[in-house]
């Protein structure tokens, strides 16, 4: 992961200008009536996450948790719709300020790249935009959640220890590497630039997804992608 961060605020994340990924169209089932969360927020190992009701997101949630912008909402469900969708595709490259940088290729139901391909930015075009300029995304591959947040939060929602854990060492000297996987939400029109605090994580072992808007201080569900 970058260790150089261009952290953003709530009320930044709301009225910013950067460019997000508008060519990302999530294709979602919404029903005449929008699931409420409800609960309000669910406090593990110091964490807030808005916790929706047993079965109600059985892809993803439709409307924002208590506390988060309508605006940031849909730019993580894109972003969850836009990494489902798309593979590193390796034998095709671009530059950027003297670079060379791997190419994203859409392919439905392909993508989520794996935790051991992390660290990276991507680039691709974007549709959306004049003339299909070529964007940059960053792709951090491994989340060891080192302070158990997540798992925590999983692991409340009857998710198996097995199955969500943050990167441990046994009593052997065995490391197991946690199964979360994070991708930027925002894209960026050169590499190699201070990143905001938006991100997405995947479970690996059973594709729940998260979003955090302020750099891991906080989590919200998502779906299962």
């Amino acid at each position: 992961m970058s260790s150089a961060l261009s952290l953003a605020s709530a009320s930044d994340a709301d009225h910013r200008a950067k460019p997000r990924l508008k060519g990302r169209h999530r294709v979602l089932t919404v029903a005449s009536v929008l699931l409420a969360l409800v609960g309000g927020t669910v406090a593990e190992a110091g964490t807030a996450i808005a916790q929706p009701p047993s079965g109600a997101c059985t892809q993803t949630c439709n409307n924002p948790p208590a506390g988060v912008s309508p605006w940031d909402w849909d730019a993580a469900l894109e972003a969850a719709d836009f990494w489902a969708n798309h593979r590193i595709d390796w034998g095709s490259h671009t530059y950027n300020q003297g670079n060379t940088y791997a190419w994203l290729t859409y392919q439905q139901n392909a993508g989520w790249p794996g935790e051991a391909t992390g660290d990276r930015w991507l680039g691709y075009y974007e549709p959306a935009e004049p003339n299909h300029p070529i964007q940059f995304i960053y792709y951090g591959g491994r989340f060891n959640d080192w302070d158990n947040n997540l798992s925590a939060f999983e692991q409340h929602r009857g998710v198996s220890p097995l199955q969500a854990y943050g990167t441990y060492r046994d009593s052997w000297g065995n490391t197991h590497y946690s199964p979360y996987v994070e991708y930027d939400m925002d894209y960026y029109p050169n590499a190699q630039v201070p990143r905001n605090a938006r991100r997405i994580v995947r479970n690996t072992n059973n594709g729940d997804t998260f979003a955090t808007f302020d750099h891991y201080q906080s989590w919200n569900y998502l779906g299962r992608y």
